[in-house]
Formats: C-alpha cells, structure tokens, sequence
C-alpha cells in the first residue's frame, strides 16, 4: 500500500498551532511585566499578585490561557489605577468641643473610667478641678455671646498651658471646665487650681475696642478611698466650687481631703488636709 503523508493543509495547521503557542507565550510574557510595572505604585496589592503570578503560569503552560490572563492583567491594571481607601479618620467632632478644641463630657468620662480600676488598684493619686466661669451670663449680656465664646476659648488656652500633656481637660456645657489630673495629690491640685485662676484673673480680652476682664472659681476634689466611681469626685468637686462662688467668686476651695485606701489594721492611711 501507498504510504499516506501529511497534506500541506495539515502541515500548515500544525505550524500555526505551533506559532500560537509560541505567540502565546511571547504575547504573555510581553503583557504581564507590563502590568506589573504599571502597577508597582499601587498599594496593597500582594494578594492581587499572587493570583497574577499563578495566572503567568498557567499562560506558559498552554496558550487557550492566555484570553484568560489578559483579563487578570486588565482587572488588576483597573484596581491598581483605583483610588486607595485611607484609613477612617477618627471623628475630631465626636471627642472635642466645638467652640474651644478641649475633650467633649462624653470622652472625658470614659476616658477616666479606663483610668479609674488602675488608680484605686495601686492607690495612685488623682484629682480634679471644676472651674466655672464668674458671671458668664452677664458678660454674655453686656458684651454679646460672642465675646462670652471667645472669652470662654481665651479661658482654654490658659487652663491648657497650665497643664501638663497627660492632664485631661473637658467643657461640660457653658462656661463649665473640668481637669483631670493623674498623678497629682492634694496639695499638687490645689497649686494647679491657683496658677489657673491668677492667669485668667491676669488676662484682659479686647473685644470691639473694649477691654474685658473675666474671673473663674475652681472647686478641687481629690480621689479618696471613699469614692466608689468618678461620679463621686466630680460631685465632690462642684461642691467645693458651689463653695468657692459663696466665698465671693475669682477664688480656689477644696473637697475635705478622704484617705487613699486604709490600712491593713482598719485604719485609716494618713493624709494631708488642705484648703484653700
């Protein structure tokens, strides 16, 4: 019998299996570094280019893959273009005060509540001070609320400069500031409440070609043994301010100072009592 050959339509079919192979390959190896280049900017991207990788891979070993990868390529070209999500921003308005930058009530409570198991764990020393501001509402008035905002902000920044960086300082509503003061006994308390009332008491606010001069009284109250949660400190605190604004206002007066913590007798750990 005849030895049948190839006829050349097959020969060339062959070859042009072979040429798409290679093409393939070549077109492959062309297309995804090129996508990776445009896309070495892009951040986060390892995952994306783990399956690229993979996808290489598979274009290598037979070109049917390659329609396949150069959809990979165009979707990771399209995300790598994409604008990249930031970080969520924390939420200023949700922790400061509108008007003066200080904490908002709502932080200032929780945050000295995360404080407040440390502190009577180890027997720390605490205060705070509540500081009002002397007859707010007739500067408000006379002057216009405006001058009273701006006179309340002036107030800030001196109670802030007076501070250390840990200090806590929050506005309660109107012309009412608290401090929170870690590590600070008694005495240390009473000194901040001075420094804080003779600077404001020193400082004159030009409003509308006038010169406006405003005071503050400060109750101080010190963490002691009997309080059980900080509601117990800040009442202890406007207290000792009810006090200071019946003393005649623009002055500094004190809680009775309570133990820390007893002692394993029974009694009571020794203390200082101050006043203002």
């Amino acid at each position: 019998m005849p030895t049948s050959t190839p006829s050349a339509s097959a020969d060339e079919g062959g070859w042009l299996r072979k040429a798409g192979r290679i093409g393939g390959i070549k077109l492959a190896l062309i297309v995804v570094p090129a996508a990776l280049l445009l896309a070495a900017g892009a951040g986060e991207v390892i995952g994306q280019l783990s399956g690229l990788v993979a996808g290489i891979g598979a274009a290598l070993a037979s070109a049917a893959a390659l329609p396949a990868l150069l959809i990979v390529a165009s979707v990771f070209w399209r995300t790598a273009r994409a604008p990249v999500a930031s970080a969520p921003s924390v939420d200023v308005a949700a922790t400061r005060d509108a008007l003066t930058g200080a904490f908002t009530q709502r932080h200032f409570v929780a945050a000295t509540d995360r404080e407040w198991a440390r502190i009577r764990r180890h027997g720390e020393d605490a205060a705070l001070l509540m500081v009002d501001v002397d007859h707010f509402r007739a500067v408000n008035d006379k002057h216009g609320p405006a001058c009273g905002d701006a006179a309340l902000v002036e107030i800030t920044r001196i109670a802030s400069a007076t501070l250390r960086q840990y200090d806590l300082l929050a506005r309660f509503g109107g012309g009412v500031l608290v401090v929170y003061l870690p590590h600070t006994d008694p005495i240390g308390a009473l000194d901040v409440a001075e420094r804080i009332r003779e600077r404001v008491a020193g400082y004159r606010l030009t409003w509308e070609a006038q010169s406006v001069g405003v005071t503050v009284s400060i109750g101080v109250a010190a963490v002691g043994a009997d309080h059980q949660a900080l509601d117990g400190v800040i009442a202890d605190a406007g207290t000792a301010l009810r006090e200071a604004k019946a003393a005649g206002r623009n002055c500094v007066r004190a809680a009775p100072v309570q133990p820390k913590r007893a002692e394993s007798t029974g009694r009571p750990a020794h203390s200082k009592r101050s006043g203002a």
